[in-house]
């Protein structure tokens, strides 16, 4: 279809629907609180805080909307990447209704003649008639399979996840789509495409700033199309590409926008919250404290798995005929190129505290699986179409019916796993375990997303600036160790240990403990004389300036289930489980029955494990009925046992 062609009605429509519909769901399911899986990105975006390299984008989006007088500033971020999930769609709806109707334009396949000959040396093929599938491109049945395309990315789990919280991997995702839409312009009119050229360098620029791996798979995309392009012109001076200026100037363009989005970086450490200055060579690889691990596994063997082998067949065999159309060539490579960068770097299934840094090359290697599936799919409605056998405009609908399906399947899963509107657990432990904290406390955090929980709730929400937060992984990082020691001179001997020893003595806990409330995050490795300072408090380990007796424990445990209580109240009211919180959770419960059990107070541990059986029921020490107590006996048996390291 040329250019000025008009578009009819249908394909307008299904345009605007495959854009509109992955909005509206996103915006619905966007996160109106505080999530344990967008903390990172809003300390960086909305406090600029010095975190890593990468964010450029989305740091200057989220300021932008963070002015709009709608809802909170956690809902306006997720805004954000909603905006970014709507113009992908559309981005995306145009590169595969092109593909579909390239690769529908009638042209010899390779071999084709010599199979003719082979059959009996037919001469000329029958002319097709008018209006058949194999004399005309149809342009209604390329914008139908288009649209189901996009939609079966667009509303799958992996896109809604991250369009559903501010700062995720959509805004990436959204440029790498428009870096090789432009560079499809670029690689057609290569001597007469200035401002495409320009447009190209700018766009990849932002890329890169947003987010490197994005960038590296829009640059291989775009270069698998100038390469598969170069065998398709005519004309010999087509072929040696552009003109060295117009690269310069693509090159100058993108670097000229890297530099102005990475003037944040610069400022960064010169606005108000530098007091969270962790340092540029922190990223969210070190949010996987306490995160849930899952296998990396390939977008292929996602789809394979959750959706099945048939539609993946299909996939493969679109885009194998694709690359037999030479008109269709160049454009099915970039998608080819995104399928392999998947294949070789694959991003982890599902991150419960934080995103990998991979993650936008997983979205776009969705986007990659549902093109070739549309491919698949067209070509064997034509054939169908094109047998003239009895039913065989019947099975073509069934076939598109059954590509529809998988809009259903891919969005009934997003709608489990994606949904945020009505996830407030993580407020709610933020309000028991960071709100109702004693005036001028002080906490010692041995998990990074838990400080990053704090930071995010006192940017978003302004939420408790008296509490010193000491989050130990993070001491050697930027400038945090000398902010600390300016707002507390009582932290010398703490700072002096983690530097010399790497673990506190009972000096420093209890000299920060005589001028602060101190509360813990249990450490593993701490001897039994710290432990005996310790003391059930909500959520949180209470340190005390002199070591406790059983008698103190048993009056503060009754109290200390209450903050608890509350927040599995808050897990158990959610229709979509909130993982993140309920895993932070877990694990608080875990290490205070361990420090009751070590301390020989195996009651009360065994309430703890109690509670855990509200939490998860698959858990091998809370499930059952006499095999749990079994289970307890034995664990009780163990800890009783257990050899404790003294100083």
């Amino acid at each position: 279809m040329s250019s000025g062609e008009k578009r009819c009605w249908l394909d307008r429509s299904l345009a605007f629907l495959s854009a509109a519909l992955p909005f509206g769901l996103s915006l619905a399911r966007a996160a109106s609180s505080g999530q344990w899986r967008e903390d990172l990105t809003a300390v960086r975006d909305l406090g600029l805080v010095a975190v890593g390299v990468g964010g450029g984008l989305s740091t200057a989006l989220s300021q932008a909307l963070s002015l709009l007088p709608l809802g909170p500033r956690t809902f306006r971020t997720a805004l954000g990447s909603a905006l970014a999930l709507a113009l992908a769609s559309r981005v995306l709806y145009e590169m595969v209704r092109r593909l579909l109707l390239e690769a529908a334009r009638p042209a010899p396949l390779p071999g084709l003649s010599l199979w003719r000959r082979l059959r009996g040396g037919a001469a000329e093929p029958a002319r097709p008639a008018p209006g058949s599938p194999s004399g005309a491109v149809s342009p209604r049945l390329a914008a139908v399979l288009a649209a189901i395309a996009v939609l079966t990315a667009a509303l799958s789990p992996t896109w809604q996840r991250e369009a559903t919280v501010g700062g995720g991997a959509m805004l990436a995702t959204c440029c790498a789509l428009a870096t090789v839409a432009l560079a499809s312009v670029c690689a057609e009119q290569a001597r007469h495409a200035g401002r495409a050229w320009i447009g190209l360098g700018a766009l990849l620029g932002a890329t890169f700033v947003e987010s490197p791996p994005a960038g590296l798979a829009a640059l291989a995309a775009a270069y698998a199309m100038f390469i598969a392009r170069r065998g398709l012109v005519d004309r010999p001076s087509a072929a040696a590409g552009p003109p060295r200026r117009m690269l310069g100037a693509a090159a100058g363009a993108g670097a000229l926008t890297a530099a102005l989005l990475l003037a944040p970086l610069v400022l960064r450490p010169l606005a108000p919250r530098a007091w969270t200055d962790i340092g540029r060579a922190l990223t969210a690889g070190s949010l996987a404290a306490v995160d849930v691990a899952s296998a990396r596994t390939t977008a292929l063997a996602a789809w394979s798995r959750e959706i099945g082998v048939v539609s993946l067949l299909i996939a493969a065999a679109g885009m194998a005929l694709a690359l037999l159309r030479p008109r269709a060539r160049w454009l099915v490579a970039p998608f080819l190129a995104l399928l392999a960068l998947d294949t070789l770097l694959p991003a982890r299934a599902a991150g419960v505290l934080s995103a990998d840094p991979l993650t936008p090359l997983r979205s776009l290697a969705v986007a990659a699986i549902a093109v070739g599936s549309a491919l698949g799919a067209h070509a064997a409605v034509r054939a169908l179409l094109d047998t003239r056998v009895p039913f065989s405009r019947s099975g073509a609908v069934l076939l598109v019916i059954f590509q529809l399906t998988l809009v259903a399947l891919t969005s009934e899963e997003a709608g489990f796993a994606a949904d945020r509107s009505e996830q407030t657990a993580a407020e709610v432990w933020t309000d028991e375990a960071y709100g109702s904290l004693d005036p001028r406390s002080a906490i010692l955090v041995r998990s990074p997303a838990i400080a990053w929980r704090f930071w995010a709730a006192r940017i978003t929400r302004g939420e408790r600036p008296d509490v010193l937060v000491v989050p130990i992984p993070l001491l050697d990082r930027g400038q945090v160790a000398a902010s600390l020691l300016a707002d507390e001179r009582k932290l010398t001997p703490l700072l002096r240990d983690f530097a010399l020893a790497g673990e506190p003595s009972e000096f420093a806990l209890s000299t920060l403990a005589d001028v602060r409330p101190l509360y813990v995050e249990l450490d593993p490795r701490w001897s039994k004389r710290l432990l005996g300072h310790l003391n059930v408090a909500g959520i949180w380990l209470e340190y005390a300036p002199q070591p406790l007796g059983a008698s103190d424990r048993k009056l503060a445990t009754a109290q200390s289930i209450v903050p608890i209580r509350r927040v599995l109240e808050s897990l158990s009211a959610a229709a979509v489980p909130d993982t993140s919180t309920a895993a932070v959770l877990a694990s608080t419960m875990r290490g205070q029955s361990n420090v009751v059990s070590l301390l020989g107070e195996r009651v009360v541990a065994q309430s703890f494990l109690e509670r855990l059986g509200e939490l998860a029921a698959e858990d091998p020490f809370v499930s059952g009925g006499p095999s749990r107590r079994a289970v307890t006996g034995i664990r009780q048996a163990f800890i009783a046992r257990r050899p404790v390291r003294r100083r």
